[in-house]
């Protein structure tokens, strides 16, 4: 019909979200007048903070490596499914479809989390970090219209991947936080995890020019999977531990 009226419907969805938004009420009240010096020292507190505390280095470090991926792997999703035959026209059938599957996924979260408990994160990061390297293999190596539906299953798998993620992600934050410092440690959180994922695009971007998207799956796989047990390995012994086994320095802000 018009490939603007996508950028309309979020125009309006953006809009009406920002108007509920204003209505929202604080959850704790403000004491002081906030100022910009204020929030400055906010800021190099939370960063502070971000960076003395184990736990909170280990977290930022994972969400580096499988947030960093996740941008990634989206950004190379449209070349995949055109690599393999499927029309634009069924892309946004597709991603909604992925959406629904990964909404649906977060009911498996308890399950997930009671089986393997403090290795939950690195269930997910192995499987994710599979799919995405049988998916360059199998659009590689094999040929056929079996290879369309095997490629949509395995996107499936890290879109539910991902879903999970992001809800204990939030999980954690809040495990050793308070409504009072929440937004604060968050913001640092963020901050550092968006500024990987968007250095790792471009490079993964750069990468698509000596590639083709299919080795570029596997290629990403590769390091990923370098980097997530590196990782992994830092975290054993300082993060998902009991309340008790953390220094103050690990909780306080």
């Amino acid at each position: 019909m018009n490939n603007y009226i996508p950028m309309y419907v979020c125009l309006g969805v953006v809009v009406i979200s920002t108007i509920l938004s204003l209505g929202f009420k604080d959850v704790y009240k403000v004491k002081e007048k906030y100022s910009f010096k204020k929030h400055r020292q906010d800021i190099k507190r939370s960063f502070a903070f971000a960076f003395r505390s184990k736990r909170m280095r280990s977290l930022i470090l994972f969400q580096m490596v499988f947030y960093s991926l996740i941008k990634l792997i989206k950004f190379y999703s449209s070349d995949l499914l055109v690599e393999i035959g499927i029309p634009e026209q069924q892309f946004a059938i597709i991603f909604a479809a992925l959406t629904f599957i990964g909404g649906v996924s977060i009911f498996l979260k308890n399950r997930i989390e009671k089986t393997f408990k403090n290795r939950v994160l690195t269930f997910i990061s192995v499987v994710y970090i599979l799919s995405c390297l049988i998916i360059g293999v199998t659009v590689k190596k094999f040929e056929g219209f079996f290879v369309i539906p095997v490629i949509l299953v395995l996107l499936a798998v890290m879109q539910s991947c991902e879903s999970i993620w992001y809800i204990l992600e939030s999980k954690y934050l809040k495990n050793f936080t308070e409504a009072e410092t929440r937004n604060k440690i968050t913001f640092a959180y963020e901050f550092i995890g968006t500024t990987s994922a968007s250095i790792v695009s471009v490079l993964g971007g750069i990468l698509l020019e000596y590639v083709d998207v299919t080795d570029g799956f596997i290629v990403i796989g590769l390091g990923a999977t370098v980097c997530v047990i590196l990782v992994l390995d830092y975290m054993r012994k300082r993060f998902g531990l009991k309340p008790e086994e953390y220094s103050d320095k690990d909780i306080e802000f």
